[in-house]
């Protein structure tokens, strides 16, 4: 006698432990965005996937049980209710929210484009094409990538099912599943083969990362499990236990024991999905682990999971803007008030809605369009809205307009146009006279007003090209393949300046540890590093082949990453705040100043850096902290004004204030002329 039914008897529409299952997924990713914990809590949604898998299959099981076809409209009709009115006041309410906690200079901008494609359920495909660090990590409607995988699967799973059906063969069919089975194991050696960095396709981290084919197999392993006949007997209760045990603290050895660092998904996202795909298999069996997930608390959770999921990051990532040195005080507040939010969500609009039975037909494309329609027209508002500044430009850290040197005259180097700007070669001083050459990464777009002062200082003409998340390093990066064709490109033009004072910046803790953008440097194997200190590791090894390749008799100035900055771009709310305070407009929060040890990794890096150099009579370095920070604490603003304008990047005004440490910096170099 079967301890729990099989999926295709259906004696249960509702299962509380799947319900548990949904609490603990949310629980990782909400506990991972906090920063509190749980390195590797991005797994939750890998859980979430599976359980989608598992649900959607059950449901058509029921639909199609009678032998009929699968109705697709009204398949579709469920979702659109259960779906798109949560994630459709989620989006309107993080972009009102975005107008008082975003700067309007670009971040605005951003997030309303974030938000039309989100409203499509593109989000995915938005962010595989981005080439931005604040696009990947402080955009505060990033995590809608994985609602955008999840109804992606609910479109074509479907219609796979009702093409089945039209050729005879049930759901449950040893057809249909050895075709499920082929699918999943063809999506996951894909993802591995991506995850892993094998180039055979552009991206292939963040295309396994986004890409809904290559996440398929996480949702086939929950539909296999709904079609797998549970026929176990009660006599290996202790075995699903022992099973049902291991699982779950699988789970949780993931949620502690993967990071950044983690090749995701690949195969280390066989540990949450098969995990989860047991817990389902096994879920209704009577033992303390079903007491656990039918527990009232996680159940709770489950229950507004969804909502919670939506709301979660907005609030904690406005959180971290407007208090950027609470540490994890912030994210956690923000973690908790999002509960409210997501009740509220649920109770007064998605069961209402989702439970009317009046919306049905027309009345449910009649929601639809509103539900798609009004984010998208909020969006275009919130956009125009941050192009007109809001009335902030006098506090602004540069002038109103002023951009840096290499930005104004669009210096940054692209694979796809190698012909750049000629502003980006300065001859004031004639051809014959001597060049100094600033490359990099956006840290070299960052100080080429400097350089370009200390050039113009020197009687130096001056050149500059620049590539964003491209540093310049032997290997390439994970997630950014095309910083070697970058590289090559950066090269040939030094090769073709061939300057007397080569400069290069670069950003160098986005690379050691995967800061913002995930970037992680590899090694002369290929293989990306597994932490922060072999990610420094790898990054000292390739400044020394860097130098034995290319830096070995050429003078040369490294310029270190500035001090991480708890800076953030004016924005409304501090305005409205400065104005009700009396203060100045910069507003208290620009006046403070950053402790130097929140740039743990960064001052590792500068260590390291520093004396790697020390030895070589043709290469100075020079640290911004020399000039921002005294033995405590960093400066953030000068005089009112702002001197970053995000936590690494500095301002026109903060790259001119470095001049004087930069020309000291040059003094071995010069007198060896």
């Amino acid at each position: 006698m079967p301890v729990t039914p099989t999926a295709q008897s259906a004696p249960e529409y509702f299962r509380q432990d799947i319900q548990g299952l949904r609490g603990i997924a949310v629980l990782l990713v909400v506990i991972y965005h906090t920063g509190i914990a749980l390195p590797g809590g991005y797994i939750g949604v890998d859980i979430f996937f599976v359980i989608s898998g598992f649900v959607i299959t059950q449901l058509l099981l029921r639909e199609t049980a009678d032998g009929s076809s699968i109705r697709l409209a009204k398949f579709y009709s469920r979702r659109i209710k259960r779906i798109l009115p949560a994630v459709a006041f989620a989006i309107v309410g993080t972009l009102f929210l975005s107008i008082f906690a975003m700067s309007p200079f670009g971040e605005q901008q951003e997030i309303a484009e974030t938000a039309r494609a989100s409203s499509l359920f593109a989000a995915n495909f938005y962010f595989f094409l981005q080439d931005s660090y604040w696009a990947l990590a402080e955009n505060p409607l990033r995590h809608l990538w994985s609602l955008a995988v999840e109804e992606q699967f609910y479109l074509v799973f479907p219609i796979l099912i009702f093409a089945l059906h039209k050729l005879k063969f049930k759901v449950n069919s040893t057809f249909s599943k050895s075709a499920f089975v082929l699918i999943a194991i063809v999506s996951f050696v894909v993802s591995y083969f991506l995850s892993t960095g094998n180039q055979f396709l552009p991206k292939p981290e963040l295309f396994a990362f986004f890409g809904t084919p290559w996440r398929m197999w996480e949702f086939l392993a929950g539909s296999l499990i709904a079609l797998a006949k549970v026929h176990y007997l009660s006599r290996f209760k202790s075995l699903v236990t022992t099973a049902s045990t291991a699982a779950l603290g699988s789970i949780i050895w993931a949620g502690l024991e993967f990071d950044s660092f983690t090749a995701f998904p690949g195969t280390a996202a066989l540990v949450p999905v098969l995990a989860t795909a047991v817990l389902l298999y096994f879920g209704q069996t009577k033992n303390f682990l079903h007491q656990i997930t039918t527990s009232r608390l996680l159940v709770f959770f489950g229950s507004i999971s969804y909502s919670w999921y939506l709301w979660h990051w907005p609030l904690i990532v406005f959180a971290n803007r407007l208090f950027p040195g609470s540490k994890s005080i912030a994210p956690v507040v923000a973690a908790l008030l999002s509960i409210p939010i997501a009740i509220f969500s649920l109770r007064k609009l998605e069961n209402p809605i989702r439970h009317n039975p009046k919306i049905q037909g027309r009345y449910v494309l009649l929601l639809a369009a509103i539900c798609v329609t009004v984010p998208i027209l909020t969006s275009v508002a919130t956009h125009a809205i941050g192009n007109t500044g809001l009335g902030l430009k006098e506090i602004q850290g540069d002038a109103p307009g002023q951009v840096s040197y290499a930005d104004a005259r669009g210096c940054r180097i692209d694979i796809a146009v190698k012909e750049n700007s000629v502003e980006c070669i300065d001859q004031s001083f004639g051809p014959s006279a001597k060049t100094m050459m600033l490359v990099g990464d956006s840290a070299a777009s960052a100080f080429s007003d400097a350089i370009a002062e200390t050039a113009k200082n020197y009687g130096y003409n001056f050149v500059t090209f620049y590539a964003n998340g491209c540093p310049i390093t032997v290997q390439p990066l994970t997630y950014r393949v095309e910083c070697a064709a970058n590289f090559e490109i950066m090269k040939e033009k030094i090769f073709m300046q061939d300057p007397d004072i080569l400069v290069i910046a670069n950003m160098s803790d986005l690379y050691v540890d995967g800061s913002g953008l995930g970037a992680i440097i590899r090694n002369f194997e290929g293989q990306a590093a597994r932490d922060r200190y072999e990610g420094l590791e790898f990054w000292i090894s390739n400044w020394q082949e860097l130098v034995k390749r290319d830096l070995s008799s050429r003078k040369t100035l490294i310029i270190q990453q500035p001090p991480l900055s708890a800076m953030r771009e004016p924005v409304l709310l501090q305005k409205l705040l400065s104005s009700i305070q009396g203060a100045k407009s910069t507003g208290n929060i620009f006046d403070e100043r950053i402790s130097l040890d929140n740039s743990d990794t960064r001052n590792m890096i500068v260590e390291a850096e520093a004396k790697l150099f020390e030895d070589y009579k043709n290469i100075a370095v020079f640290n911004p902290a020399d000039v921002l920070c005294d033995a405590k604490s960093c400066l953030q603003t000068l005089n009112g004004e702002a001197l970053y304008y995000d936590g690494r990047h500095l301002t026109v005004k903060g790259s001119l204030l470095m001049v004087d440490g930069i020309m000291k910096a040059l003094q071995p170099l010069l007198a060896n002329n």
